[in-house]
């Protein structure tokens, strides 16, 4: 059975004007070590269904989570040098099916409106097994009375982010029951293998009053059968938080629309804040033709660059808050109140 426990310990202080506010995060460990076994064959993979946008019923408050503090980057790293060789051999049945070409419907490149963005794929012509690529990737989930998909991107040496939504099911009040994470995932592939979690953590708020600012998620992943970490393969990247709300940014993800979520789709496009009237504080509007499926996939800075994730794929809100589905979404802008308290200090 898993342990669950609201981590007392695992508080952050955002002191504001002499005054102390509290903001403590849900954490649960995986103590059965269950990993279900669809996401261990490729034909389960495949087969696995995108989750779709949550919706918030928010569109005040949030103040909190604004950004508070000085902008504040801490580095990503490269995977280790001889890693992709030993997954050559470890994996060697699953680069076998790299070569595959992908569908014409995987392989939309264009620029939309009436959000201006430029979309294209970044692993239909072939595997994408650079770095920070190889850092992003599918996140397979069961929900305790079925599966769903995400999309990740490591963020440390066996951590992952991706959105609260995709681990806390407010259905059930409780956390999902399992998550396996596919770096690098290409129509069923696991190149560098797959990793089961040990813990997840979600902050406290998001159980009560979920909201765009708040739906971020942080995993904490095993060792796979090679007693090998996350990192060793794929590196990790960096994050940002504290940096505004114009922002130049890369989306990654694997949506269900675009080539049914088997392959990594990226957008970019200068990021805005919802106008008033809607859910705006510490959140952003990104133009993207990515919708299910993609929730939870990384918003970075100085992508290729550095790569420094500042945001995850929430969702949508409605046309006047978000723009037409289909050509936009919303992310939480990272910062000491979100993102910051989430890390609590101990994890990232």
């Amino acid at each position: 059975m898993m342990k669950t426990r609201i981590a007392a310990l695992g508080l952050a202080l955002a002191l504001t004007g002499g005054s102390a506010l509290a903001q403590a995060y849900y954490e649960v460990e995986n103590r059965s070590n269950f990993s279900s076994p669809q996401f261990a064959t490729v034909e389960g993979r495949r087969a696995t269904p995108v989750m779709p946008f949550p919706t918030f019923t928010a569109t005040t408050g949030g103040a909190r989570y604004a950004a508070s503090g000085a902008p504040t980057t801490s580095p990503g790293h490269a995977p280790d040098p001889g890693a992709l060789a030993a997954a050559r051999v470890a994996y060697a049945d699953q680069w076998a099916m790299l070569s595959e070409p992908a569908p014409a419907s995987a392989s939309a490149n264009f620029a939309g409106e009436p959000n201006t963005f430029t979309q294209y794929c970044e692993n239909c012509d072939f595997e994408n097994l650079n770095y920070p690529q190889i850092a992003m990737g599918r996140l397979f989930i069961d929900t305790g009375g079925g599966t769903a998909t995400c999309s990740a991107t490591v963020i440390g040496s066996n951590l992952i982010v991706t959105a609260a939504h995709c681990c806390y099911n407010h259905g059930t009040s409780s956390m999902n029951p399992g998550f396996t994470f596919v770096p690098a995932y290409r129509n069923g592939a696991a190149p560098v293998g797959s990793f089961n979690w040990s813990r997840v953590r979600v902050l406290a708020s998001y159980r009560n009053n979920p909201r765009r600012s708040n739906d971020i998620c942080l995993i904490r992943l095993q060792a796979d059968g090679q007693g090998n970490h996350v990192s060793y393969y794929t590196g990790w990247v960096g994050n940002a938080r504290n940096f505004g709300y114009w922002l130049n940014l890369h989306a990654i993800g694997y949506p269900g629309n675009i080539g049914g979520g088997e392959y990594m789709e990226l957008c970019t496009a200068t990021t805005s804040r919802p106008p008033r009237g809607c859910d705006r504080n510490a959140v952003l509007n990104m133009g993207c033709s990515m919708t299910y499926g993609a929730s939870g996939g990384s918003w970075s800075l100085a992508y290729r660059n550095g790569t420094y994730v500042t945001s995850v794929v929430s969702g949508y809100d409605s046309t006047t808050c978000t723009g037409e589905f289909e050509t936009a979404f919303n992310g939480p802008l990272f910062t000491d109140g979100n993102f910051g308290a989430l890390c609590g200090g101990d994890w990232c």
